[in-house]
């Protein structure tokens, strides 16, 4: 009897998946993108603005600038500067309003979406791991991760020792979030899934956010491999000590570009602690001092 009063309520969700079915079925599917080579001129921001979702003002405006492979930007801002903002566009996560990303000189959308996660490697603010071992983290769940890749990773981030005094090593797993482990511990192996398979532009999120001096001093390292691999690399950032890798240096207030240009020359025309600021950049360049 309760099969038979619910039979018109079952009837119309079988009617109403038919129909569901039948309009996915209209949709065409995506058409495949012709692969590009890996991009050989770098980033290039053309008149960024993007309004996040569920928003109706923009949190970037017009933002623009170029950075070379090899090149190290930090980016530096008050709270709510627009900083993570220029992150999610630079990653693909959150589309333009109007200007463009370009890597290699394509626009971001010109890639197809797995050969742009490839490209790009991102470590948020907040480092989400899965319920997975530590390589599989490391490789993004990749079911065709090479070993050799996610060792080298690893390496880089300075994470290995960290990983090979887990009970497992390499396929500990790793509870939600990962769980047991510190925050720092956490933020280094998302540095060395950022740095799986040699991206072509790395984008840190307040990278040291969590970590101690030994953790800072492997973040840079990092920095500096990349860089030397030929990375375009963006730095965004609280603390002095990420901006010591970096070449160039913007400042973002109210989502718009302060300035741009050298770190050292924009650190002098912009702070005016840069005395207690030098010595965690060890910039040899303050060394008489600015008014």
């Amino acid at each position: 009897e309760t099969a038979i009063g619910h039979w018109p309520l079952m009837t119309r969700a079988r009617a109403a998946g038919a129909r569901l079915a039948a309009l996915l079925a209209a949709v065409p599917p995506d058409r495949p993108r012709l692969p590009l080579p890996r991009p050989a001129t770098g980033l290039w921001v053309q008149g960024l603005t993007v309004i996040p979702p569920g928003a109706t003002t923009p949190a970037l405006r017009a933002v623009s600038f170029r950075l070379a492979p090899g090149q190290v930007l930090g980016v530096i801002g008050p709270s709510g500067a627009g900083k993570t903002t220029l992150a999610r566009a630079l990653t693909g996560g959150w589309r333009p309003a109007a200007g463009c990303v370009r890597l290699g000189g394509a626009t971001l959308d010109q890639y197809d979406p797995a050969d742009l996660a490839r490209l790009i490697g991102h470590l948020p603010q907040r480092v989400s791991l899965f319920e997975a071992t530590v390589a599989e983290n490391i490789a993004g769940l990749d079911e065709t991760a090479d070993p050799a890749a996610i060792t080298a990773a690893a390496q880089k981030a300075g994470v290995q020792d960290l990983i090979l005094h887990l009970p497992a090593g390499y396929d500990t797993p790793l509870g939600a979030n990962g769980a047991g482990l510190s925050g720092g511990q956490i933020q280094r192996i998302g540095l060395a899934r950022a740095l799986y398979g040699d991206p072509a532009l790395l984008v840190l999120d307040e990278p040291n956010a969590s970590l101690d001096a030994e953790g800072q001093a492997a973040l840079n390292h990092a920095i500096r491999s990349a860089r030397d691999a030929g990375a375009a690399v963006v730095v965004l950032a609280h603390r002095p000590a990420a901006l010591q890798p970096c070449d160039l240096l913007m400042v973002l207030a109210e989502g718009r570009v302060q300035s741009f240009g050298p770190r050292d020359q924009i650190l002098r025309e912009t702070l005016r602690n840069v005395g207690q600021v030098a010595p965690a950049l060890g910039a040899s360049a303050f060394a008489g001092g600015v008014a």
